[in-house]
């Protein structure tokens, strides 16, 4: 099984995303049982997508985890759905703002996982891993990432399996932000192999 993880640049004057250090992580430890690629994405709209279905073509992998930030939620959150909407009133790493733009002008409102969401949740649950199902990628890059992979290989009627991996802050990254949740790298680290693992 080859699979392809991505995770995001650092955004919002942050120096570090937590979703691209447990790439790193994970490209360190590699996992039994699959061919890993991992890849980076910038979080810029429009140049996200287009390198992660470029990724797409140049691997073609049987699943695809997307990971992104999503700081101040205190779990791990399995995506279940993207929604075809821009809508960013804080800017992109080029400087880009949206509103309430169609991402796809053709492509339907919303695409769901084709991961299997609830038994992820419900085995990191049983790893003791703080995760939940979340019902809302949100409308900024990652969520721009997600819809545009599902509807790329909905229209290539492709195989290959897609998820979306929202992981909290660093404990690092909380430090000037004293009501904010974070979880421990190697927590998420572990999680994101039972989210894969489950998969296969």
């Amino acid at each position: 099984m080859k699979v392809l993880l991505t995770g995001f640049q650092p955004f919002r004057n942050e120096s570090l995303n937590p979703s691209w250090e447990v790439c790193k992580q994970m490209e360190r430890e590699g996992l039994e049982g699959c061919d890993l690629v991992i890849r980076d994405l910038p979080v810029v709209f429009g140049e996200a997508r287009e390198r992660a279905i470029q990724y797409f073509g140049e691997f073609l992998p049987d699943l695809i985890f997307h990971l992104g930030e999503a700081g101040g939620r205190t779990h791990i959150s399995v995506e279940r759905i993207a929604i075809n909407c821009d809508d960013a009133r804080i800017p992109d790493n080029a400087g880009q703002k949206k509103e309430a733009q169609r991402l796809i002008a053709t492509g339907p409102d919303g695409l769901f996982a084709t991961v299997p969401v609830e038994n992820i949740t419900e085995a990191l649950q049983k790893a003791t891993i703080p995760a939940v199902v979340s019902n809302s990628a949100g409308t900024y890059v990652c969520n721009h990432v997600f819809y545009g992979m599902l509807h790329h290989i909905w229209t290539q009627k492709a195989a290959t399996r897609v998820g979306f991996i929202h992981l909290p802050y660093l404990p690092e990254q909380t430090i000037d932000k004293p009501q904010k949740a974070s979880m421990d790298i190697h927590l998420m680290v572990k999680a994101v192999k039972i989210a894969i693992t489950t998969c296969l």
